[in-house]
């Protein structure tokens, strides 16, 4: 008699019990250079999930299946779910636990070096798809930097990241945390902090709180941006000196005499004694343009 294969419960893998059962079951020790920790909060695995706002015809792209949880109680609410995992063992565990659900496509490799389209584009049947993903912790700054770069192929993002990355991702001029990560996030989405989630949310635990974050992907960057090259290149001589001025900052980093410096400034109705961190997306831009004009009209 052939043997049923019984449906798969992504909320039963949801406990500390159970993966520390599957950790030992598969011979697996979480490596902390990977920041390998697993949810272990139903709760806020059904938030993660409901904050995707999925539809039946949409697809969700994942990175770092782990036992499958969030990927199992994804596949219940869209057409597909395609994720990546790095590690080979959990890979082959997380084949044999998600082989119930056919709408789930698992692929081993690297998320940082995987062309994320191709994959995507094996499925042309979706309407449109959503990154959802609990970010792993060793790799999240870079991963969030891919996204943006990449944020044509989402409507929106659900990431669970370091609280600490969470509060930069969203803070405003002259907060703590704002830098270069907040300039790029708001420069091409609406952040907005979920819920913020306890170290025992996850198990191995992590030593720093979590924050799941939804980035809303605008159609067209918060404001003009000629050159996106050059503009971050300013913005990081900025933001990276946060302690100088912008006059000093700009002259450090350019090599601009701080006459011509000022007098731009002073065009572009920004205080040369600012601090970098002041400056908004606004005046970022407006500086950006100005100093690239500038600089052009030197080499001429």
């Amino acid at each position: 008699m052939e043997q049923k294969v019984q449906p798969f419960d992504p909320f039963k893998i949801c406990s500390v019990g159970t993966v520390r059962r599957l950790l030992l079951e598969h011979q697996i020790k979480p490596s902390k250079a990977m920041g390998q920790s697993f949810i272990v909060n139903k709760s806020a695995l059904e938030r993660i999930v409901n904050a995707a706002e999925l539809s039946s015809d949409e697809g969700a792209f994942e990175v770092g299946t782990g036992f499958g949880a969030l990927t199992g109680a994804l596949a219940q609410k869209c057409q597909v779910v395609v994720s990546l995992e790095k590690d080979k063992r959990l890979f082959s565990a997380a084949q044999k636990l998600l082989e119930p659900m056919p709408n789930i496509t698992l692929v081993h490799g690297d998320a940082l070096i995987e062309d994320w389209g191709s994959l995507l584009k094996e499925h042309s049947q979706v309407s449109c798809w959503k990154f959802v993903s609990n970010l792993p912790y060793a790799i999240s700054k870079p991963l969030l930097m891919r996204l943006i770069r990449e944020r044509h192929l989402f409507a929106l993002a659900v990431v669970t990241v370091q609280r600490e990355v969470a509060q930069r991702m969203v803070a405003k001029p002259s907060e703590e945390g704002y830098s270069i990560l907040s300039i790029a996030v708001q420069l091409y989405a609406e952040p907005k902090i979920v819920l913020n989630l306890p170290p025992t949310s996850f198990y191995p635990e992590p030593e720093v709180w979590s924050s799941v974050v939804k980035l809303r992907f605008l159609q067209h960057p918060k404001v003009e941006v000629s050159d996106e090259r050059w503009f971050f290149k300013v913005a990081e001589a900025i933001l990276l000196q946060r302690r100088k001025t912008v006059l000093n900052a700009l002259h450090i980093r350019f090599g601009v005499h701080k006459i011509a410096l000022k007098d731009l400034l002073t065009k572009c109705d920004i205080d040369p004694e600012r601090r970098g961190e002041t400056l908004d997306l606004r005046e970022l831009a407006k500086l950006a343009e100005a100093l690239r004009e500038f600089m052009l009209s030197r080499q001429t």
